[in-house]
């Protein structure tokens, strides 16, 4: 007897594996290998990959895409609707790129239409990378994270995105438990964020820099660069040599970081 719910339109690939009282939503896409555990929620736009792992009680909604070889587990809810304050916003959507890791009761936030000509003014925070137009509406988690338990990532911000090489390590990006990225953050690809980093809104983190416990970071933090007390006290050499880099390959790094910024965030 099927225990659970998939609606007409869905396409399955005929090995993914449904856990009980699952249902999935007429539209949904889920690619071979994927198993599905009890009590998940896979609304009728989101796309999931091959060979992903996704855990219990597991809720996907509005216009998610999930790539390959991710595990996602319990508890965790995927493309709730982003807000900015005092603005209302469409729905936009989630991208999540491969080989990640998302631990238990963790929230990703879709993105929104921050760039729409309807609110120019919201373009004076310049990105470190530009989204596309394509994409200019999403929250975007890119390959290779590592993001523990507890974590919030509200809308529109880039996370595991930039012009770092993959380390030897299984995961290059790390968030720690209880983190929490306010909308329009970026963290950038080989970043690594203690347990209880708090980020302001539209702050961006360089490759390969580092926060320590509880920091509350409220400017723009420069690639490599060592976070303690939310001060900074210089080059954390150990990502350094994580991602291979030089001394000219760091300083590249922050000079195209800082000519790209706004003005409006300070950098630490």
């Amino acid at each position: 007897m099927q225990n659970f719910i998939v609606e007409d339109g869905a396409q399955i690939a005929q090995d993914v594996k449904i856990g009980y009282n699952s249902i999935i939503k007429s539209g949904a896409k889920i690619g071979a290998g994927t198993i599905i555990g009890d009590f998940c929620y896979i609304d009728k736009d989101v796309s999931i990959g091959e060979n992903n792992y996704i855990g219990t009680a597991v809720h996907i909604k509005g216009k998610t895409t999930i790539g390959n070889n991710n595990h996602i587990l319990d508890n965790t809810v995927i493309g709730l609707s982003g807000k900015h304050i005092g603005y209302h916003f469409y729905q936009g959507k989630v991208i999540i790129g491969n080989n990640n890791f998302i631990n238990n009761n963790c929230s990703i936030d879709c993105g929104n239409n921050h760039l729409s000509d309807s609110h120019p003014e919201l373009l004076a925070y310049s990105l470190v990378d530009a989204p596309s137009a394509e994409n200019e509406d999403a929250t975007i988690i890119g390959n290779r994270c590592y993001i523990l338990n507890n974590v919030i990532i509200h809308h529109n911000c880039r996370v595991g995105l930039g012009d770092l090489p993959d380390s030897n390590d299984p995961y290059d990006t790390v968030i720690c438990s209880g983190c929490c990225l306010n909308g329009f953050v970026q963290v950038r690809k080989g970043a690594e964020l203690s347990s209880g980093t708090y980020i302001r809104e539209f702050s961006s983190l360089g490759e390969g820099c580092f926060t320590s416990m509880m920091s509350h970071i409220v400017k723009d933090v420069a690639p490599f660069c060592n976070i303690l007390k939310n001060k900074n006290i210089g080059t954390i050499e150990r990502l350094v040599t994580k991602f291979r880099c030089s001394t000219n390959d760091v300083e590249k790094l922050r000079s195209n970081f800082s000519s790209k910024r706004s003005g409006i965030l300070k950098i630490y």
